[in-house]
């Protein structure tokens, strides 16, 4: 599994690690480099602020395909009080 976060500002963190390029070719490098020996097709979780943007969560996906990695889920949260 690979976690992909998506801030606000559209800065992009692969497993904690923050990218200074937010290209898709970075971001699926990035994927590459991240995918454990071995597990040739890792789920990727994308976990985007609310106030992320949609082409920034876009990215996420097609730097993945970029990759080979079919397999994309979404991080989800309950907002609390609701």
């Amino acid at each position: 599994m690979i976690e992909v976060a998506v801030d606000a500002t559209g800065k992009y963190l692969i497993d904690g690690k923050p990218l200074a390029d937010g290209s898709v070719s970075a971001i699926s490098a990035a994927l590459q480099a991240a995918a454990k020996a071995g597990n040739e097709e890792p789920t990727i979780v994308i976990n985007a602020d609310a106030n992320a943007t949609h082409q920034s969560v876009v990215n996420v996906m097609e730097a993945s395909r970029v990759a080979g990695y079919t397999r994309i889920t979404f991080a989800t949260q309950v907002q609390s009080g609701s």
